[in-house]
């Protein structure tokens, strides 16, 4: 904390120093590992020599590895790919697989195959990308309206609003304030009425989830614009790559 940095309250490996002319540096720490960007190059220099005179490390430039995964820089953005993927291929014995193009079918190994074609895809954090945070969820809001019974979809929305918050918590740290209520898009029509107006129904036991609603917006959006879908349903592969194109996921070769 000497060197002016403030401890992030909502991320604990989360440091930022903030000059007095609004220059920034953000240092993210784990273990014996730290990444840290800057947006301004004095404070970025003497920050590395720094910690190089305080402790015995070593500056390995720009990060290409990070906590298991593979980072490409490039000019228009961040492209975190293939490590994890592979690896768990690898492992299972089935690199030698053929591919497949959507691996949303009860079957492990088809997963694997599916992985096994993608190795060279990721999520491409876009440079200069909108900045608006919102949230996808599947869910049906409570589950059972009678007895509250826990149902596997009535468990997304509720960690998808605490998640939601925390991340608006933790931008409003790095000066990506979020001035409004964080979007949560859902395609379930009884779940926003339920959100909007919870006397709908006496017995929805909606007590313990409304104060989502102070911090969170819920809107419906179609099926086809659904992202959340990618993810726990099985698709027809002319939508599951429509979705996974709108969640950022690309190859290697689409940024060069």
């Amino acid at each position: 904390m000497k060197e002016g940095f403030e401890k992030c309250d909502y991320e604990h490996t989360l440091f930022i120093k903030t000059s007095k002319e609004g220059k920034v540096l953000i240092v993210s720490l784990y273990v014996d590992d730290l990444i840290f960007t800057r947006n301004d190059e004095l404070m970025f220099t003497e920050f590395k020599n720094s910690m190089k005179h305080e402790f015995d490390m070593m500056d390995l430039g720009k990060m290409r590895y990070f906590l298991g995964l593979e980072v490409l820089q490039r000019s228009n953005g961040v492209l975190s790919p293939k490590e994890v993927c592979f690896g768990g291929v690898k492992r299972f014995g089935m690199d030698k697989s053929n591919f497949v193009h959507n691996p949303i079918v009860p079957a492990a190994k088809r997963v694997l195959r599916y992985l096994k074609g993608t190795t060279e895809f990721g999520i491409l954090y876009k440079k200069g990308g909108d900045d608006e945070l919102a949230a996808y969820t599947d869910s049906d809001y409570a589950g059972d309206l009678e007895d509250k019974r826990v149902l596997q979809a009535s468990l997304l929305l509720p960690p998808c609003a605490c998640q939601a918050r925390w991340l608006k918590r933790v931008l409003g740290k790095l000066s990506q304030n979020q001035g409004k209520s964080t979007t949560i898009r859902c395609d379930n029509s009884s779940a926003i009425k339920l959100s909007k107006n919870p006397v709908m129904h006496g017995r929805s036991k909606h007590i313990d989830v409304r104060w989502y609603t102070r911090t969170v917006e819920l809107v419906h959006c179609g099926t086809q614009e659904q992202l959340a879908d990618v993810m726990t349903k099985p698709l027809k592969l002319d939508v599951f790559l429509n979705l996974r194109g709108l969640l950022g996921v690309c190859s290697e070769m689409d940024i060069n």
